[in-house]
């Protein structure tokens, strides 16, 4: 090997990494959540997180010009995962992890949506393991799902009556998040000796989307729940994503985040201020053991 082939093939090490590419799912990269939260015995009184949000658009669910306002409903609990079955293990195993909910309905011309996603990403660190959706339009049912294997590829299915039936697989890759995520990774990020920290969305056409999420200040936040004090979190992404809310998503987004223990998500918009969710009412319940609904005060039908 010549001396100035030698001297090219070292640059070409140092760059990537002695070899390993920096989309490499094996590699390492600095942790950048916070585990002391994560795993605070707050969460361990046995009951889950219940909220509830107002959703307000300037479009519909077909990008067209058109005011929607309505309830959406979220509950957050931990529970034991098993990564290799994909689902709830109530018998000792798994691992512990946080299943986090988002559901809501909305009228438009004739038709009625119906729409829930479920996440289940790992307690101590956010790892995502699934993120499944489910939907029903008068069209159709669907089911869509993303599963990340614990060492293997991310695995895509779709199923529905009308819009077609796949399956598929992308490569993972570490500190990318399906999109369902990102109310409880902006909460569970560690901004306490850094402003600014990047991950990825994972997208079901098996992009990662690059994204900073940047400590943007403390504000005091007035909602239908409360007064509450937060931290301001900006979200930049490199190309839009899909979005719970706004359906795509701007290209920057504010998420407010409360300063208490849990850091309950307060309020989220887009930058353009195309849409936003703001909190209504939140309790902590058992409610596979109680009806929670006697309970609330603002919130008086089920989203």
């Amino acid at each position: 090997m010549s001396s100035r082939l030698a001297l090219i093939c070292a640059a070409l090490l140092i760059v990537v990494g002695c070899g390993r590419s920096a989309s490499d799912p094996s590699s390492n990269p600095e942790p950048i959540m916070d585990e002391g939260y994560l795993t605070a015995d707050t969460w361990n009184d046995g009951r889950a997180e219940v909220a509830f949000y107002q959703i307000e658009r300037t479009r519909n669910q077909y990008g067209e010009p058109e005011p929607q306002s309505f309830t959406a409903g979220t509950y957050l609990v931990k529970h034991q995962f098993s990564p290799e079955e994909m689902t709830k293990v109530t018998d000792g195993g798994g691992v512990s992890a946080f299943k986090y909910a988002f559901f809501y309905e909305f009228e438009s011309g004739s038709y009625e949506y119906k729409r829930n996603w479920v996440v289940n990403a790992r307690q101590s660190d956010l790892r995502p393991f699934k993120q499944s959706f489910t939907s029903f339009d008068w069209c159709s049912n669907q089911y869509r799902e993303l599963a990340f294997s614990p060492d293997g590829p991310v695995e895509v299915r779709m199923r529905s009556d009308d819009y077609g039936n796949s399956r598929d697989q992308f490569a993972g890759r570490a500190q990318s998040y399906p999109a369902a995520q990102l109310p409880l990774l902006i909460r569970g990020l560690d901004l306490s000796e850094t402003d600014t920290v990047s991950f990825a969305v994972a997208t079901a056409d098996g992009n990662h989307v690059p994204a900073t999420a940047v400590h943007a200040g403390l504000d005091s936040v007035d909602t239908p729940a409360g007064r509450y004090e937060t931290e301001r979190i900006r979200v930049t992404y490199d190309a839009t994503v899909p979005s719970m809310v706004g359906e795509e998503s701007d290209s920057t987004e504010l998420y407010w985040r409360g300063t208490g223990p849990r850091r309950l998500l307060v309020k989220m918009e887009a930058a353009s201020g195309r849409y936003r969710m703001t909190l209504v009412e939140h309790l902590r319940s058992a409610y596979w053991e109680e009806n929670l609904w006697p309970r609330l005060e603002r919130i008086e039908a089920r989203p």
